[in-house]
């Protein structure tokens, strides 16, 4: 496939919205698109499409501005497809012409988007940052101010149990097990399918049940599981093909064979890389100790706010301890900006004798009260410094509930890894170019006068006004 460039980026006094009537400049996503460096990001976008022959692939804009709108407005892929048909100024930020009536492409070649431009989502996320760090710096100057913390990010999935977990990896062992039985014509295995499904039946309608009793159930469905996959085996070893997406689910309920098995053993409910979905084994619990919800599960983002942008420090599917990201957050500042930061905001985690250490050394101030014992007398001055401290650093703790609430993280629905890390990467440039947005879209209004007449000049709107009336 080869992708050609779309030369032209409309403006909005040429978009023909096709109904006689104009596209407001008000509009969010009529400013939203002036906002966006469409042609430096065409160019990173040319790097999926190495050949030059075939069919020509679809305009970034148009693909990754429905992925925008998507994060903004949390519809499905159906559902903002028909919302894109149905409204101009979807259309004009995607980038076409005018309006038209007909949806301009297929909700599947959204998700093919997605898997293609995941290995180069940091770029995009990069070219935008940088763009609009540029223009904030010329309208707020330098700021020598970094915040940082972290926060999970939740992921749409059934709410994980072992009995669960282990009834599924049964069913589709049993479903390989018949269809290689039926490549190799030879008679099915005995495998106990329905007393299983009557054992799993009966402990799947219990209103309550009792440890003693779910402990009965993992036993007995990890000796179904064992047996299973014993056949499985002697059927491949027969000749038998699985293809390839039934080899991974294979592997992964081995793996889930071999945790369940441990874990029932030592009588205990944590193992090192914990499957809790066979759909998406990637997704770990993260234990976050909030009074709502105390487990999450889903990726752990480490994010920083310099200068009014945000980035993403670190993504990992696995827990980590933020604290230790400290240093690389600020080499990462050193490298953009070429100095240290002059004050850093984070919670009382990231205040550790090492981190403490490390911006003594570089003249960088940590806030945050000192370790030890609380003093019993304290400083008022040192009181209200810290006070006004943590109500700064409440601006990630805004910015986290702002790309939770209204960009789509308060639960990802994407599926696999890559598409989840697209996900967060579209909801942080949403963020980064709502605070653009913010400072730009402010109505500008002035007078130009000239020996005729004097014309006052709005923000997209000239009106000429007599010379009487300036």
């Amino acid at each position: 496939m080869v992708y050609r460039r779309k030369a032209v980026q409309l403006s909005i006094e040429s978009f023909g919205s096709g109904l006689s009537t104009p596209l407001s400049p008000d509009n969010e996503w009529v400013q939203l698109a002036d906002q966006v460096p469409w042609p430096q990001l065409e160019e990173a976008y040319q790097l999926s499409f190495p050949s030059n022959l075939g069919r020509a692939g679809k305009p970034f804009r148009l693909l990754y501005g429905a992925q925008m709108i998507k994060q903004r407005t949390q519809l499905s892929d159906r559902e903002l497809v028909a919302a894109i048909r149905d409204t101009p100024a979807y259309q004009y930020f995607i980038g076409l012409p005018e309006y038209q009536p007909q949806a301009p492409f297929s909700f599947s070649a959204l998700s093919y988007f997605r898997r293609r431009i995941a290995p180069l989502s940091e770029l995009i996320t990069n070219i935008i940052s940088d763009f609009v760090r540029d223009r904030l710096q010329a309208k707020l100057g330098h700021q020598k101010i970094l915040i940082t913390d972290a926060t999970a990010v939740p992921v749409k999935i059934k709410y994980p149990q072992d009995t669960q977990l282990l009834n599924q990896a049964r069913l589709n062992l049993e479903q390989f097990i018949a269809a290689m039985a039926k490549q190799l014509a030879v008679k099915l295995p005995r495998t106990y399918k329905r007393k299983a499904h009557q054992t799993w039946t009966a402990f799947s309608r219990k209103p309550r049940r009792w440890a003693k009793t779910t402990r009965k159930q993992i036993k007995a469905q990890l000796q179904y599981i064992r047996r299973d996959l014993r056949y499985v085996k002697e059927l491949q070893a027969q000749g038998g093909q699985l293809n390839q997406r039934q080899i991974q689910r294979l592997t992964i309920i081995r793996k889930l064979y071999e945790q369940q098995t441990e874990m029932y053993r030592q009588h205990t409910h944590r193992v090192a890389d914990r499957i809790i979905s066979l759909d998406q084994p990637e997704i770990r619990p993260i234990i976050r100790g909030k009074a709502k919800d105390p487990v999450e599960f889903g990726p752990k983002i480490d994010v920083s706010i310099s200068h009014g942008v945000v980035a993403v420090e670190r993504f990992a599917f696995n827990a980590f301890n933020e604290s230790a990201d400290l240093p690389a957050t600020i080499d990462h500042y050193f490298d953009t900006y070429g100095t240290y930061p002059d004050e850093i905001l984070a919670d009382t985690l990231y205040r550790t004798r090492a981190n403490i250490g490390l911006c003594a050394d570089l003249g960088i101030k940590l806030s945050g009260p000192r370790l030890g014992r609380r003093p019993k007398q304290v400083d008022p001055a040192k009181r209200k410094a810290d006070r006004q401290a943590e109500n700064r650093r409440g601006e990630i703790e805004r910015e986290f509930a702002f790309i939770k609430g209204k960009l789509g993280l308060d639960l990802v629905t994407a599926k696999t890894a890559e598409t989840i890390a697209v996900s967060i990467d579209a909801a942080i440039v949403l963020a980064n170019l709502e605070r653009l947005l913010a400072l730009f879209s402010v109505p500008i209004s002035f007078n130009v006068r000239s020996s005729q007449q004097t014309i006052k000049i709005e923000y997209q709107v000239t009106v000429v006004v007599p010379k009487s009336v300036a």
